[in-house]
């Protein structure tokens, strides 16, 4: 806050108009943070999607309604169809079932604990300082 004029002094017009626009900065915002764009997601498959959800998804190590989601481009609802379908096809096993949650992961998907394809079976890795 600034002075107080004394008894007897008014202020003139310029200097209220003047420390009003000082005090705030100008106009006050309304908005505090950034919005996020809405997400134009399909409601149905096409042939294009419905190709990628036969040939990418079950190749993934971890399917839940949202990994399909944000891969494909389609609603929840949707998604969960999706899965649903390739648990059918037998392409893709599920983990964990839940009420309101699948985990899933797809058949031909390397487990965490596989091998990858051409490391040696019959060598142990080394430990310490090359003994």
């Amino acid at each position: 806050m600034g002075k107080q004029p004394t008894t007897g002094q008014k202020k003139s017009k310029d200097a209220i108009a003047k420390a009003a626009s000082s005090a705030k900065g100008g106009r006050k915002k309304w908005t505090k943070g950034k919005v996020k764009d809405k997400l134009a997601l399909a409601v149905f498959y096409d042939e294009e999607t419905y190709k990628k959800l036969l040939e990418d998804i079950p190749k993934l190590r971890l399917i839940t309604p949202a990994i399909v989601t944000d891969k494909l481009k389609v609603n929840q609802s949707l998604a969960r169809r999706g899965i649903r379908h390739l648990r059918e096809k037998n392409l893709i096993r599920v983990l964990d079932a839940h009420r309101s949650m699948w985990i899933s992961t797809g058949v031909k998907a390397k487990a965490i604990g596989e091998k990858e394809e051409g490391a040696e079976e019959g060598t142990k890795p080394q430990k310490g300082k090359g003994k």
